[in-house]
């Protein structure tokens, strides 16, 4: 069975309620108990609250995959009591309800039906898909009972009333408790058997602690609490929660009584309440001190109270359930209440109940609380017993009972019921129908139907193959033609031209951080189409997707959190390819470079599900960094490494070659030349190799030196000595920007590669060179090792007669055949390369499943 939660009670204001804190508990228990039964699971959010959404992923982790967290957009804000959103509620029920329906759900269950006054939540029972088995939670029927307080305001008492028409289409009702679920029988028509009691439950932090002089005495300070108090937690302020009876109740107390109490409200305080009830407070006859009014108090905070008051009193009206009740009982506070609606349930004491309506009553009550040692004693003793009969594990017990009745009932029911989507004008001409039935003003315009078709479009892209987004944000503004870029341009080819089955691969790229964009015209050029793409439009995204971070972007740093966030929110899996941390482990960059790269890994540590590096060597790098600097976030990033490939010719290869090129090749090739690749900068070893290369030919040697790379950072010394020497195009070659074409050739013409880096993250020029069988002559640096292997020959020293002596050395060693070769190094096309770093990327998305 398929079981989807609608769960957006958890993100508009009921979050801050009894409401929002009973919705999280049972989805979390219903998930654990439908599992456990062999049922899937899916959780339903809404957009139109980020701030909710990764709160939400992290009650759920490790209870579901994140995979099966969905995320619906609708065309714009949709709260009730605005009449201009008239059309987008409409319309936003239809999409709601066409997204659920696309997940092929058997039961849907709604957490809360009656939202969207106040904000952008989404609710509606068989807005148009009839079929669609829906379960709502019934917490009570109070505005409806008690209308004369509550449906007094006409716009209000419309959306109310077409709130408890769709309730009424309900396929089951899981009420929460006997006193609800018989209002729903006898009120609204259901049969019994489509309203199931499943009662509630509190969390186990709910339970009696101990607390030192100085933990009450800080407790009591933070809410200004200086004497025992009766403690009241209303949940609200809702007429029917009945203060003005339990003030009035207080203060007929004996004055020697009260003056050693204070009567204590615990609860967020709407507008305007503060001055209200003081005045209320003064009128009755009670002193400044003997109300108080805490305002919002912490969970940890409100536990303390439970624990610490003298009395709990809950004389509400009319309650669905009563948690505060229950909740100060699993503390073990005596509680009393009011008689009435679901109150005697949950306190299951007749000699603690008292007349709601009747201030004698209750003020009898409070004194016998106050003054009667063995009744408080008692009081305690059955709080703990009768607290410990509810469980989340029991109400979602129920509930996947009535799930399974409810789905053996229908599943005998045709296929061909199964909901189709709605198209863009099917969707549209539905709502107009509604509005036009309904004569609900204004009616939408030209540009309201291209939001309406946005929003279908967002919600439809779960439905088709997933988006491995790649980012080239570095390369389609510059291809440095840098090793890098090299990586880039084959990596992108080869999933380009062979995506992983369910993706559809997007090249995208944000311009200094500004969100992303697909990089359409970018692509049809770099696959040589001819599609016409006049504008690259930001990028949409859904649960499911996938983004790999495949250019070296730290410049757009920190301004691109914002994306990752939305996209992390969103469920999109977030892999970043890590090249190195050189900046941060060597002072060669200076402080900008520092701390560019401080800001760019720590954000990848915030946002990053995986962090694939080019190698063992840097994997370990940023596994120490992670160590010293852990991110403040649920679940560390994984750390993993592939290699990179090197037949050039699968790199999207630049061509051509220089006026020279003859020339260049046959001096190459008459004596021993020695090649090195990459970008010119102080950590390479330029600088040591032109000495020790400048010390060679003052003892006659022939040998050649090549550069092979284009002018980096802080080396302005070495380009101007380069430029002006006289082995210049005689025994010394620098290669400029030449292109892949004829470095193929110098190669060739080469008699060994250089490799003198004192640090590096992977060493591309190695593996290139073992493609050509060139030896490679090597510094002994870890990452070198780890490439190479025994097929380089390794040389130790910073000095320029180290590397001279060990070139001596390696002349000696070629010259009897015995120096190490590298034909017979392992390295990979970039075909394989590329399809390392996908099991990289989809082994960590394989096993946040498997671990769930």
């Amino acid at each position: 069975m398929r079981i989807v939660i609608d769960l957006q009670a958890c993100q508009g204001d009921s979050r801050f309620r009894g409401i929002g804190r009973y919705s999280l508990s049972l989805a979390q228990a219903i998930t654990r108990q439908a599992l456990s039964r062999g049922h899937h699971v899916s959780l339903v959010l809404n957009e139109r609250f980020p701030g909710t959404i990764s709160t939400l992923r992290k009650a759920f982790d490790g209870i579901i995959p994140q995979e099966n967290i969905f995320i619906f957009s609708v065309p714009g804000a949709v709260a009730e009591m605005e009449p201009a959103n008239a059309w987008r509620t409409r319309a936003a029920e239809l999409v709601r309800e066409q997204f659920i329906a696309s997940l092929n759900p058997d039961i849907v269950h709604v957490a809360s039906l009656f939202e969207s006054w106040l904000d952008d939540v989404v609710s509606q029972v068989h807005a148009n898909v009839p079929t669609m088995q829906t379960a709502v939670t019934l917490y009570d029927l109070i505005p409806f009972v008690l209308s004369d307080l509550y449906l007094v305001d006409p716009v209000y008492r419309e959306q109310y009333l077409r709130k408890l028409e769709a309730l009424k289409r309900s396929d089951l009702l899981l009420a929460i408790s006997e006193h609800s679920r018989k209002e729903a029988i006898e009120l609204l028509g259901f049969a019994s058997e489509k309203v199931v009691n499943i009662t509630a439950a509190i969390e186990d932090t709910f339970q009696p602690q101990s607390y030192t002089a100085v933990a009450k005495n800080n407790l009591y300070k933070r809410y200004n609490i200086s004497k025992p108090f009766v403690l009241y937690v209303p949940g609200g302020f809702d007429p029917r929660k009945n203060f003005d009876r339990l003030i009035e109740a207080f203060a007929q107390l004996p004055a020697d009584l009260r003056e050693n109490y204070q009567l204590v409200i615990a609860s967020k305080l709407p507008d305007g309440v503060r001055e209200d009830f003081t005045n209320k407070s003064l009128q009755a006859g009670l002193g400044a001190e003997e109300l108080l009014l805490t305002g919002y108090v912490s969970d940890n905070d409100l536990i303390g109270l439970y624990n610490l008051c003298k009395l709990f009193v809950f004389p509400s009206l009319h309650e669905g359930f009563g948690l505060p009740a229950l909740e100060a009982m699993a503390c073990g506070a005596p509680v009393i209440g009011s008689n009435t609606t679901s109150i005697p349930g949950v306190l299951n004491r007749e000699d603690a109940l008292f007349d709601p309506l009747s201030v004698t009553s209750i003020a009898n009550m409070l004194y016998k609380g106050l003054t009667d040692t063995d009744f408080e004693h008692s009081l305690r003793q059955h709080a703990l017993l009768q607290a410990k009969k509810f469980s989340w594990e029991n109400s979602a017990r129920l509930a996947i009972d009535a799930f399974e009745l409810l789905f053996e009932s229908t599943r005998q029911k045709s296929s061909k019921n199964k909901p189709l989507p709605l198209s863009v004008e099917q969707c549209y001409t539905a709502m107009l129908t509604d509005l036009e039935a309904n004569n609900l003003l204004p009616l939408p315009s030209d540009n309201d139907l291209k939001l309406l078709k946005y929003a279908i479009m967002i919600n439809q892209i779960h439905t088709a193959d997933k988006q491995l987004f790649v980012d080239i944000s570095e390369l389609i503004n510059r291809d440095a033609k840098s090793g890098i870029q090299r990586v880039v341009r084959s990596i992108l080819l080869q999933l380009l031209k062979q995506p992983p089955i369910g993706y559809r691969v997007e090249p995208v790229y944000s311009e200094k951080g500004d969100g992303f964009r697909y990089a359409r015209r970018f692509t049809a050029g770099f696959m040589d189409k001819d599609d016409t793409v006049e504008y690259d439009t930001p990028i949409s995204f859904t649960q499911g997707d996938v983004f790999i971070g495949l250019d070296l972007t730290a410049d757009i740093f920190p301004a691109v959190n914002s994306s990752l966030k939305q996209m992390q929110d969103s469920g999109v899996k977030i892999n970043y390819v890590i090249y190195d941390l050189i900046p941060l482990l060597h002072s060669w960059h200076g402080p900008a470079m520092e701390a560019a790269f401080t800001g760019w890994i720590a954000s990848l540590s915030l946002f990053a599900d995986n962090l694939i590096c080019i190698s063992a060597a840097v994997a370990d790098d940023v596994k120490q960094w992670l160590m010293q600097h852990p991110a403040q976030r649920l679940n560390q990033p994984l750390v993993n490494h592939f290699h990179l490939g090197a037949d050039i010719n699968n790199s999207v290869p630049t061509t051509g070659f220089p006026e020279n090129d003859s020339d260049i090749l046959e001096n190459l090739a008459n004596n021993p030349s020695f090649l090195m690749v990459g970008t010119i900068e102080p950590r390479k070893g330029h600088a040591q190799t032109l000495a020790a290369f400048e010390e060679l030919w003052a003892t006659g040697s022939t040998v050649n030196l090549v550069f092979v790379g284009k002018a980096g950072w802080n080396v302005d010394p070495l380009l101007t000595q380069l430029k002006s020497h006289p082995e210049l195009d005689k025994r010394l070659y620098w290669l400029e920007g030449i292109s892949d074409e004829f470095l193929e050739r110098v190669y060739q013409a080469s008699t060994a590669l250089l490799a003198v880096s004192e640090a590096e993250g992977f060493g591309l020029p190695l593996i290139e060179a073992a493609q050509h069988g060139l030896p490679i002559i090597s510094r002994d640096i870890p990452v070198f090792n780890e490439v190479a292997g025994q097929c380089a020959y390794y040389f130790k020293g910073l000095e320029p007669s180290d590397l001279g002596d060990a070139i001596n050395r390696w002349l000696a060693l070629n010259a009897e055949h015995k120096a190490p070769q590298s034909k017979n190094m392992p390295w990979l096309t970039w075909e394989q390369s590329t399809q390392q770093l996908l099991e990289m990327i989809f082994l960590e998305v394989k096993s946040s499943v498997i671990d769930k």
